[in-house]
């Protein structure tokens, strides 16, 4: 049995998030159905796919892994041009590699990297807008980022998780064996290229909790646009109590850059 490994890039406007459901167009659906295809597995057949992060509705990738095991005997090229023939417009296999049996997506990532974008200027922008957040008013990136900084290390991040604003919900999502809402940031930072609109956040993470990126966005908007000090913002962090940040910023800022592992044997 075969295990192999695939780097994903998607454009997550239209899909209901990565993993399957049953109802909703996903990214692990449209996978599993174009590997089927591929080795030919009989109608009803599934060939299981594991993502290494959950990303919701709206939400992008360029560096999503999964993997999947099989008996097929396709090159690894022959994977990856038949699968991106077969694959949705929005949804391309950008690297195949075979790797040791027991590797696993998920359970085996040291890191995940997520970028949120902001389109910062008066006029909202038709050629970004599946890609990047619309923020009229002026922000101060400088303070975000410094807010920023504060996040680096290991926290409770309980202010951070849920959907919405005031909702709590400490089910974790991405490390194997956690249902805290304890974290690790390695990295964080805030900037703005010059003579550029957008505004990135990077966050370096163990792993992260259901809209983690999203809450600590919608929060540093709020230190952006003056109506939370610095004090405040790291009040909130120690607070672990979701009512006491901001809302949770839209999913079209979000993007899944890269993946990390400590050790893969191929």
């Amino acid at each position: 049995m075969r295990n192999v490994k695939l780097t994903l890039e998607y454009d997550g406007t239209d899909f209901s998030g990565s993993q399957l459901q049953a109802n909703g167009r996903t990214v692990q659906g449209e996978l599993e159905k174009a590997i089927a295809k591929l080795i030919g597995m009989s109608e009803g057949e599934r060939c299981i796919v594991t993502l290494a992060g959950r990303t919701d509705s709206g939400v992008h990738a360029k560096g999503q892994v999964a993997n999947f095991r099989t008996d097929s005997l396709h090159s690894l090229n022959t994977f990856r041009r038949g699968l991106n023939a077969l694959l949705p417009f929005d949804l391309a296999v950008c690297q195949v590699e075979e790797v040791e049996e027991s590797f696993h997506a998920r359970f085996d990532a040291t890191e995940r990297v997520y970028h949120y974008q902001i389109i910062n200027r008066s006029a909202r922008s038709p050629l970004v807008r599946r890609f990047a957040h619309f923020v009229a008013e002026p922000l101060t990136v400088g303070a975000m980022n410094e807010a920023t900084q504060k996040l680096v290390g290991t926290h409770d991040f309980a202010s951070f998780a849920g959907d919405g604003w005031g909702v709590g919900n400490n089910e974790a999502s991405d490390e194997k064996g956690k249902f805290g809402t304890i974290r690790r940031i390695h990295q964080a930072i805030c900037w703005q290229e010059p003579d550029s609109p957008i505004i990135t956040l990077e966050l370096r993470g163990n792993a992260f909790l259901p809209h983690m990126v999203r809450n600590i966005v919608g929060t540093l908007l709020m230190v952006g646009v003056g109506r939370l000090t610095l004090a405040e913002f790291e009040g909130i962090l120690a607070a672990c109590n979701r009512r006491r940040a901001g809302p949770t910023a839209p999913a079209v800022g979000l993007c899944l850059v890269k993946v990390r592992y400590d050790k893969i044997v191929f």
